[in-house]
């Protein structure tokens, strides 16, 4: 879920325009292997709900990528690649004027984060989107691990309906190590 989720759920944050917050429900289901050397769930689904009303929806099976669906049709990004699908078609072909919303992110992370290093300025995606993504697919597991519906202070960065999903935030350190 974390890599696969990540790369994914941070274009659904761009997209919802949340890159600073995240949603305020996660629920998953998902089956992790019994035996091997991986703990991981390897197939799962999940939902995610914004204050906005959004819903992210994600699971393992399928293309890997992000469907944004509106009242006009779809559009789906193939995450390897950048290949775009839509229904209609049409929807390729339309121009984004300079006053509507563009998406848009770093063709090259690494590039970008190298000028960034030497100017100083902030990347296309600041460590405060990564964090935020990754907090989304670190929920959803807990969400899975406890097959609870989480209630999820954005906020405050807390679980607040599950005291026990909550404690699974962190992990105890170890000693001398403390915050």
């Amino acid at each position: 879920m974390t890599d696969r989720g990540a790369h994914i759920i941070d274009i659904g944050q761009l997209g919802n325009n949340t890159d600073d917050t995240g949603p305020i429900e996660i629920s998953g289901s998902g089956k992790a292997p019994d035996k091997g050397i991986y703990d991981t769930f390897m197939e799962y689904d999940f939902e995610c709900r914004y204050a906005n009303g959004v819903r992210l929806l994600g699971g393992s099976s399928g293309n890997r990528g992000l469907k944004f669906e509106g009242t006009d049709g779809w559009i789906f990004i193939h995450i390897h690649g950048g290949r775009l699908e839509a229904e209609p078609e049409s929807l390729l072909k339309e121009f984004i004027g300079p006053e509507e919303i563009h998406l848009g992110r770093s063709p090259e992370h690494h590039r970008n984060f190298l000028d960034c290093v030497k100017t100083r300025r902030q990347p296309v995606a600041p460590v405060e989107v990564g964090h935020r993504t990754a907090t989304i697919c670190h929920l959803v597991n807990i969400a899975m691990l406890t097959g609870s519906k989480l209630k999820w202070n954005p906020d405050t960065e807390q679980i607040v309906n599950n005291v026990d999903a909550n404690r699974m935030l962190a992990r105890p350190m170890r000693s001398p190590w403390h915050l």
